[in-house]
Formats: structure tokens, C-alpha cells, sequence
């Protein structure tokens, strides 16, 4: 009969290290939340001629966008916490590494997607 040895530790240990990123994701997540719950003193749009771009509207738009990215790179730390839980012993830390790498991989991802329409 088997009892489970060591691959429900790594089980346990890959569980952590993505609970880990999913808390860091879900921190960043807050703050662009928070950042659309903030009063500010708006310029008014009255003597705009057409398009009017408020402070307001800026964080709602940042609000879209990092909810998108963050949305993404959740998906590619459940790949890369993979990678960290075998190399690293502390969850923990492989699962902040496997958020901070997710983030950089997007980013990557985007930059060259703007490069390459840029030049084709």
C-alpha cells in the first residue's frame, strides 16, 4: 500500500510556494484597487473641446490594465513555482521568486510584442 511519501511533501511544498505567489498577485491587486478608492481633485473637462483624460479615469485605466497583467502572470507562476519548489527548500521563497519571475516574464512578453509590431 502506499503512503504517500515523498511526493506529497513536494505536493505540499509546490501548494505553499503557489498560495505564496497567489498572495503577492493578490497584494498588487489591492493596491490598484485601493488606487480607484482615492478622492482627487479632478480638473474639470468643461473647456475640453473633445477628449478629456481625469486623474480618475487614469487610475481606473491602470486599474484594467495591472488586473489584466496580473491575471496573466498568475498563470505563468503556476509554471515557474514548479521549477523553484525543486531547486529551492523554503516554499516560501519560491513561491515570492515564482511571482517576481512571472512578473518579469510578462513583461518580457508584452515589450517584445510591442517590438516586433514596431518593426514589422
Amino acid at each position: 500500500m502506499y503512503n504517500g511519501g515523498p511526493t506529497t511533501k513536494r505536493s505540499t511544498r509546490y501548494g505553499t510556494a503557489v498560495l505564496t505567489s497567489f498572495l503577492w498577485h493578490l497584494t498588487a491587486f489591492v493596491a490598484a484597487w485601493l488606487n480607484t478608492l482615492v478622492g482627487r481633485e479632478d480638473t474639470s473637462c468643461d473647456d475640453a473641446g473633445g477628449f478629456c483624460f481625469t486623474a480618475k479615469d487614469g487610475a481606473d485605466l491602470l486599474f484594467v490594465v495591472s488586473t489584466g497583467f496580473l491575471f496573466f502572470s498568475m498563470l505563468v507562476s503556476l509554471a515557474t513555482a514548479a521549477g523553484f519548489v525543486r531547486r529551492i527548500r523554503s516554499a516560501v521563497l519560491a513561491g515570492t521568486l515564482a511571482a517576481l519571475t512571472s512578473a518579469v516574464v510578462v513583461v518580457a512578453v508584452i515589450v517584445a510584442h510591442f517590438v516586433l509590431n514596431a518593426v514589422f
